[in-house]
């Protein structure tokens, strides 16, 4: 009788060790041995950041960075590389980040990414609205 309990006890560890962690919507992550298993279902977008030599996702819960080839993730405080934006993810080091992407944290990498997005629609709505102007004054 005690070793049936044992060996439920076991199952049950086994199922609830594998069972996906928490994550946003379209980002599954699951342990597995030797680190976690990360894989992004959702379609994502990158903006180039000329200044910074990098492009980061946009419009999207994740903190994405593709540089030289290479994606670079930071999420629940932990970073990660892959050769695809959709995974398979690797957890690394920091020291083992470009240097690039390490001389800037996480959150100056947001910042770095919504400034240069604000920009960005300023400037469509600049020409948006400078287009309309010059159409108006080809009417008359």
């Amino acid at each position: 009788m005690k070793k049936n309990r044992w060996l439920v006890a076991g199952l049950m560890g086994v199922l609830l060790g594998s069972l996906p962690i928490s994550a946003p919507e379209g980002l599954c992550m699951g342990s597995r041995r030797g680190g976690t298993s990360i894989v992004i279902s959702s379609q994502q977008s990158f903006m180039d950041v000329p200044d910074q030599g990098f492009a980061v996702s946009v419009g999207s819960p994740y903190d994405i960075i593709h540089y030289d080839n290479r994606y670079y993730m930071y999420q629940d405080g932990s970073w990660y590389n892959s050769s695809d934006y959709r995974g398979s993810w690797v957890a690394i080091h920091k020291n083992d980040l470009p240097d690039r992407i390490r001389a800037h944290r996480p959150e100056d990498i947001r910042r770095i990414r919504d400034n240069e997005s604000r920009r960005r629609d300023n400037d469509k709505r600049s020409n948006d609205n400078h287009q309309y102007r010059r159409d108006d004054n080809n009417r008359r």
